[in-house]
């Protein structure tokens, strides 16, 4: 029974090890992250149920007391407090649907595992944990290079694409593979043959990607690692000789070179554009975000919650950039990141652990130097802090996801192994107070586990309802994306704001539905249309009071409101409300200020409406939408000319937005300018071939210039497109008529011509 229990314990961190880097399933809209959390908390309390099960059967308790615990227990403690304090405590608790990786979950299980590596593994077992991580990397890395050269071997969309890989964006793959590749170069001088052909293959295949993705963060930490690698071989003379030191060298200045100079590699396959904010732009927004609140000084917003501190603190100067729409749901670093969304104490429990960790390893290190301990043991040390150092840089210059964050704990455990006394042991005496308080301790923990395995259980049934959910509105069926995405509501006991926020506006593609269809009585679409509009009115109600500080559910709930404003009354007060508390949540956004001048011209408020379009503009000069709202206005005030100005303005700042085209058309139709008018109808349609609208604007002109034909053509595919628009077909008729009394006039004309021409 020991040895069962100690062995499941032992492959379900071996199982974790090797297949994290791996994993992902396509059944959730999360591929990576999510599915890698639920595989770590599932096999991490499975390990620690069976390690429990073995300690009280086998009636004594040993632990490593490594005095390094303390500031991972600190550091746990102050995490459960952050999410207490959290502005959204669901999310900041589970991940989903922010950050996964830096979840107060996610956080629970690396210190689970960082404790059954440290009281389970021996010094002469890491060797084996190592070359397991090595292969999965190996595979992941390999995968990852085959997906840039657009060599796809999975059937699925989503892989489709060369920037996706197992690990998470293609920066991060690279950084992935720099952090694990001094360890590696350490595995590789302690093994023998066979095993280190492969580990040679293994460390070729990670530099190769490393530097085909030429990211120069992944090559600081790669400096970093060889540099400790370098330093502390040279002390100990033999552990590098010959060709060793001399590759050593080579690979730290070649990480010199392309991580500080930043050079390019030509010839190489273009990389995705990785964009997030710069660490100036994260460092003012984690400072605004502490000087809100005491609360938020101390503890931040929450674990994942950079999300909404960039929204409400981002600059006004990233409108005038393309990427002034996305939302950032990370800083420009890990450590940044911990400032904002963990406050002081968070940052320096977290400063504590690399503080405490880094003074250890050197201690380790040099005393091993000192001591010359064997080869096997003095080199793997080196390695595993070598990458450890690395990991730690990186997160001072890029943000960290779960596979990231999951080398770090696995790094951190390995050394404490390494470098530790051995286990000290306790017996269990039946009776004793000790043992039945210990009992106790093992039962709660029991439950706990037991606990958050069916919740999580749950959540991911969610996550698949909801991914249906999703799936099923986009293949045009909002019923059956209804049901599944109440499903998933119903599965994580209403508690994820962005179920209830989708299933608003899900709710109102219904109401389109059934007041587009044809021969039904006005009582019957009422009794139909009447509690889809409360349905979709509540759902978004329910997303901002679960997040309240999400600045999207408030910008949804707004325009439900406003697409329900002649169905219920009061729908306009609820619809400026909803979007003025999105504006304190956001208030460097044009999108926000537009939809509310959008609520105020509905109301026909138009002066209103105009300082609100025109503040969007102050923020951002050239945002389409609001040039175009505001020639609606002066179209309204009958000042044509003046619309058509602005109109075109519109056009010059979006002129591929076949809206913006048709309106131009339309005002110049308007305007009797009909070359003017063609030539955007023209465009609109070369943007989308079924825009049966500017079809219909441009028959009438061909009709109006004598094209008879042209004419037809169009008015004919309409007709294809729109089967049943009597309108269309009456024209069709009438031009076709036309056109066959033209050819019957020219006919007769010709017949009597020809008789003077003979003679």
């Amino acid at each position: 029974m020991f040895n069962l229990c100690n062995k499941i314990s032992k492959i379900s961190i071996y199982l974790l090890i090797f297949l994290l880097p791996l994993f992902f399933l396509p059944w959730t809209t999360n591929i990576l992250d999510f599915n890698k959390q639920t595989l770590l908390v599932f096999l991490v309390f499975l390990s620690l149920f069976s390690w429990l099960l073995k300690s009280l059967k086998e009636g004594k308790l040993s632990l490593n007391l490594s005095r390094f615990n303390i500031t991972i227990a600190v550091f746990l403690i102050v995490m459960t407090a952050v999410t207490i304090f959290s502005s959204y405590q669901y999310g900041s608790f589970w991940g989903l649907p922010l950050n996964v990786g830096s979840s107060f979950l996610t956080i629970l299980s690396f210190a689970l595992l960082y404790f059954l590596i440290i009281n389970i593994f021996k010094k002469t077992e890491l060797f084996g944990l190592f070359f397991t991580l090595a292969f999965s990397s190996f595979l992941a890395v390999l995968f990852g290079g085959f997906q840039l050269f657009s060599r796809f071997f999975l059937p699925f969309d989503f892989a489709q694409i060369s920037s996706f890989n197992t690990i998470g964006t293609v920066n991060s793959l690279a950084v992935f593979a720099a952090l694990f590749f001094p360890l590696l170069i350490s595995l590789i001088f302690i093994s023998k043959r066979f095993i280190k052909f492969l580990l040679i293959i293994f460390a070729a295949t990670f530099l190769g990607l490393i530097f085909l993705i030429n990211f120069w963060v992944a090559w600081i930490s790669l400096l970093i690692g060889m540099a400790v690698i370098l330093i502390f071989g040279i002390a100990r003379r033999e552990f590098f000789k010959g060709w060793w030191l001399s590759l050593t060298m080579v690979i730290l200045v070649i990480s010199l070179f392309f991580g500080v100079f930043r050079i390019s590699i030509p010839g190489l396959p273009a990389t995705p554009l990785e964009v997030s904010p710069s660490q100036t732009a994260t460092f003012s927004i984690a400072g605004q975000t502490l000087k809100e609140s005491p609360s938020n000084l101390l503890l931040g917003s929450g674990q994942g919650t950079f999300v909404y501190d960039y929204a409400k603190f981002k600059s006004e100067t990233i409108n005038q950039t393309a990427f002034w729409g996305i939302r950032f749901s990370s800083g420009g670093s890990e450590v940044l990141d911990k400032l904002a969304t963990t406050g002081i104490l968070g940052l320096i429990s977290f400063l504590g652990i690399l503080i405490v960790f880094l003074l250890l390893g050197f201690k380790t290190l040099v005393k091993n130097v000192s001591i010359r301990k064997e080869m096997f043991i003095g080199t793997l040390g080196l390695g595993i802090f070598a990458s450890w150092l690395a990991v730690a840089i990186s997160f001072f210059l890029y943000p960290a996801n779960l596979s990231l964050g999951f080398l770090f704990c696995f790094f951190t455990a390995s050394f404490i192994v390494f470098s530790e006394k051995p286990l000290k042991t306790w017996e269990l005496k039946t009776g004793h107070l000790a043992n039945v308080g210990i009992s106790l301790f093992f039962i709660f923990i029991l439950i706990f586990g037991i606990g958050i395995l069916f919740l999580e259980g749950q959540r991911y049934i969610a996550e698949i309802r909801y991914s249906q959910g999703i799936n099923a509105e986009k293949a045009g069926d909002n019923q059956k994306a209804i049901n599944y995405i109440l499903s998933a509501i119903s599965y994580s006991s209403g508690s994820q704001d962005n179920y209830w926020r989708d299933l608003s506006q899900i709710y109102l593609f219904r109401i389109k539905e059934e007041l587009q269809k044809q021969g039904v009585s006005t009582e019957q679409v009422s009794e139909i249309v009447t509690p889809l509009v409360s349905n979709a009115v509540n759902s978004a109600k329910q997303a901002t009071d679960i997040a309240s500080n999400n600045v999207a559910n408030w910008l949804v709930r707004g325009y439900v409101y406003r697409n329900v404003i002649n169905l219920i009354g009061g729908a306009s007060d609820w619809a400026v409300k909803s979007y003025e508390k999105a504006g304190e949540l956001e208030p460097a956004n044009p999108y926000v200020w537009t939809e509310l001048g959008r609520v105020y011209l509905a109301e026909e408020d138009n002066e209103k409406a105009k300082e609100q379009f025109e503040k969007a503009l102050s923020l951002k000069p050239d945002y389409a939408s609001a040039h175009f709202q505001l020639a609606n206005i002066s179209i309204l005030e009958g000042k044509t000319e003046e619309a058509i100005e602005k109109m075109e303005t519109a056009r010059r700042m979006d002129p591929s937005d076949v809206g913006l085209t048709f309106q131009l058309g339309a005002l110049y139709y308007q305007n009797d300018q009909l070359t003017k008018a063609q030539e955007e109808f023209e465009i609109a349609i070369s943007l989308n071939e079924n825009y049966s609208n500017a079809r219909y604007f441009l028959g009438l002109i061909y009709d109006k210039k004598g094209k008879k034909i042209e004419a037809i053509s169009q008015f004919e595919k309409i007709a294809i497109l729109n089967p049943n628009n009597e309108e269309v077909r009456e024209i069709l008729n009438n031009l076709k008529a036309g056109r066959q009394a033209l050819e019957g006039i020219e006919e007769t004309t010709l017949i009597e011509e020809k008789p003077e021409e003979l003679e």
